[in-house]
C-alpha cells in the first residue's frame, strides 16, 4: 500500500500551486509512532507499543537532501504465560538522519532515508532463583548501535507519515508507523 502511495506521489502534484522557490533551511519534527516488535524470543505474545520522537533537520537549498539529529524513545511489552506477567522493553536513541526527498517542493513529497546512531536499552528479563527454582524479573541495561531505514511522504509541507524499521538490539528491534508535524521547512514563497 505504501509503495503504491509512494509511486502515485512521484508522478506529479495534485495541486496546481507548487513551490517554485527553495525550501526553508531548518525544520523541527515532533511525532509519535505505533511500534511492533519483530522477534518473538521466548515470550508467548508481543504487544504493540509506542514511540515519541523529535527531529531537527537541515534542508539543503535547491538539493533533494536533508540531514538531521533525531532523539526518540520507544516502549513495548511482551507477555509470558508462565507467570502471567508483562515484561517491558524500552530504548532511548540518538541518531543522525539522512533523507533523499522526491518532489520536495510539491504538496506530496515522498522521501527515503536512514538513521544511524546509538541506543540505551532498558529491558526486563526473566531470571530463575536457584534455591526454589522460582522465576523473577530482572532489569538489563545496555548501550547499543542503532540503525533505522525509513520510507515515507511529507504532505503539504507539514504532515509526515513514515514506515521504518529500527534495529538497536534483537530484543528491541521493531517496525514503526510514525506520524509527525514539521515546524519550519516548507516553501519560501508560501510565507
Amino acid at each position: 500500500m505504501l509503495v503504491a502511495i509512494f509511486a502515485l506521489c512521484t508522478m506529479g502534484n495534485v495541486e496546481a500551486k507548487n513551490c517554485t522557490s527553495s525550501v526553508r533551511a531548518l525544520e523541527i519534527e515532533l511525532g509519535a509512532a505505533m511500534v511492533s516488535p519483530t522477534a518473538q524470543l521466548n515470550f508467548d505474545r508481543n504487544k504493540v507499543g509506542y514511540n515519541l520522537h523529535a527531529e531537527l533537520r537541515y534542508n539543503f537549498k535547491h538539493r533533494p537532501f536533508d540531514v538531521g539529529l533525531r532523539v526518540d524513545g520507544d516502549t513495548f511489552k511482551r507477555k509470558l504465560e508462565l507467570n502471567n506477567e508483562n515484561f517491558k522493553f524500552r530504548s532511548f536513541s540518538t541518531m543522525l538522519v539522512f533523507d533523499w526527498n522526491i518532489n520536495r517542493t510539491g504538496q506530496f513529497a515522498p522521501f527515503v532515508g536512514v538513521g544511524v546512531g546509538a541506543s540505551l536499552v532498558h529491558n526486563e528479563a526473566m531470571g530463575i532463583k536457584d534455591v526454589i527454582n522460582q522465576p523473577f524479573k530482572q532489569t538489563v541495561e545496555e548501550a547499543t548501535f542503532a540503525i533505522m531505514p525509513r520510507i515515507g511522504v511529507e504532505l503539504f509541507h507539514r504532515a509526515r507519515i513514515a514506515l521504518y524499521y529500527k534495529y538497536n538490539k534483537k530484543e528491541n528491534a521493531h517496525f514503526g508507523l510514525a506520524v509527525g508535524l514539521a515546524i519550519g521547512g516548507g516553501c519560501k514563497n508560501r510565507y
